[in-house]
């Protein structure tokens, strides 16, 4: 497999295309839960207190298992690897005595359906709650906090957790919302939109010259964000310049994902953008124009304008970051190939050496250590992470960074299934 065989690429936007300071970020969005939590929710003012220990516990990958109030790690064959009851890690026995041969009951139809065929959030269809981004991690110890405050011995425990849960998921409703943008509504959007620099990376030039090397050489280059216009703007604007759009042909917005690639085609037609206020002004539409921006849709439609307009014949593939929207979908429900960017990945960078290393073969380097208690997000190679699993199933290759996109050689063959950049294990 070779970058130069694809007729297209397709991106997602945040945390693809766009790299976030997590650095700064994490905790931005820890600090604007815990503030909606206590200002509309009434929950008290030590929850906005937090400390490096606190940022330490937040992890991608995880699971709340809202039966038992506990929040796991479990292998690619549903063992469970961990579990913290909201004050501590829980030795080996006392997680088989919770569950029976330390397996997670739930692991058979969650593994299979992986929540592909919902909207995000699926919450009240589960018994679980799936951290599967930066955007939602760092509530995990926000909800330690909140069990500190509470007697597992009072009998209405597990209703005030799942109340918690409840508002927990009220509170990405209010900061996230992306028609909360242009009213300038809850908290991290008036956030973001102020301080940027903190948050956001300036992509590479060397990064901005690929993008244009490819797309230069008949590649073509598709934007596909769940985000709306006018954030993308936003964050494009900073991280590639005002000219952004000039590195790419197609740019669809407010794609709605998963249900962009699991829905029928009939469902989701695309609509012409024509203005900045994304709630008048759309012409609904059945095929795509090169150089203009769109909302919505499905993959089909991209796929079908690709095969009219592509320059060459070639594979089409998608990169993303997001197993719910972007990793599991993609292979499960379109027939792209999948470029994966697991952020995670920067903590096992393998070393530098010579110009002709095989990128199979080279060698880890931790990079940084894991946090305390948590595991690695891969797991061990004997023991990988359900995450871990998925991405060794799906993934045709997995990258810790888009701006690893720049290293990689237009003809140079990459193994599928293969770890790029960065080596787990």
């Amino acid at each position: 497999m070779k970058l130069k065989d694809f007729s297209a690429l397709c991106f997602d936007m945040d945390f693809t295309l766009v790299n976030y300071s997590l650095k700064n970020f994490l905790p931005m969005v820890y600090d604007v839960t815990a503030q909606f939590l206590v200002e509309k929710k009434g929950y008290p003012k030590s929850l906005q207190h937090r400390d490096e220990a606190d940022l330490k516990l937040i992890r991608q990958g995880l699971l709340l298992d809202k039966k038992t109030h506990h929040i796991i790690d479990v292998t690619s064959s549903g063992d469970i690897i961990s579990a913290h009851d909201g004050k501590r890690f829980l030795s080996d026995d006392k997680i088989s005595a919770i569950y029976p041969d330390k397996r997670w009951p739930y692991f058979d139809s969650y593994y299979k359906r992986f929540e592909c065929d919902a909207e995000y959030p699926s919450y009240n269809d589960t018994p679980y709650f799936f951290f599967d981004s930066s955007f939602v991690s760092p509530v995990i110890p926000l909800i330690f906090k909140h069990m500190q405050t509470l007697s597992s011995s009072d009998p209405d425990y597990g209703e005030k957790c799942l109340t918690f849960y409840k508002d927990m998921l009220e509170s990405f409703g209010f900061n996230f919302n992306p028609e909360n943008y242009k009213a300038r509504k809850g908290l991290f959007f008036p956030e973001m939109i102020k301080n940027t620099d903190l948050y956001i990376k300036k992509a590479s030039p060397k990064l901005k010259d690929r993008l244009k090397e490819l797309r230069d050489k008949g590649t073509k280059l598709v934007v596909i964000t769940a985000s709306h216009v006018d954030y993308t703007e936003l964050l494009m604007t900073y991280a590639y310049g005002s000219d952004w759009r000039n590195y790419f042909d197609v740019v669809c917005c407010r794609a709605r994902k998963p249900g962009f690639f699991t829905s029928s085609p009939h469902s989701r037609p695309f609509y012409q953008w024509h203005d900045k206020d994304e709630t008048v002004g759309m012409e609904c539409i059945r095929e795509l124009k090169s150089d203009e921006t769109f909302l919505e849709g499905h993959w089909t439609l991209v796929d079908k304008w690709i095969k009219c307009y592509a320059e060459k014949p070639g594979r089409v593939a998608y990169v993303g970051d997001s197993f719910k929207s972007d990793i599991v979908p993609t292979k499960l429900f379109s027939s792209w190939d999948l470029f994966a960017i697991v952020l995670e990945g920067k903590k096992y960078l393998r070393e530098e050496r010579e110009a002709e290393f095989n990128h199979v073969n080279k060698k880890p380097h931790l990079a940084e250590s894991e946090p305390e208690g948590w595991g690695s997000f891969f797991g061990s190679f004997e023991q990988r992470t359900m995450t871990a699993g998925k991405l060794i199933a799906h993934a045709d290759i997995t990258m810790s960074d888009i701006e690893t996109l720049a290293s990689l050689e237009l003809d140079e063959n990459f193994e599928s299934g293969c770890f790029y950049d960065f080596d787990p294990y």
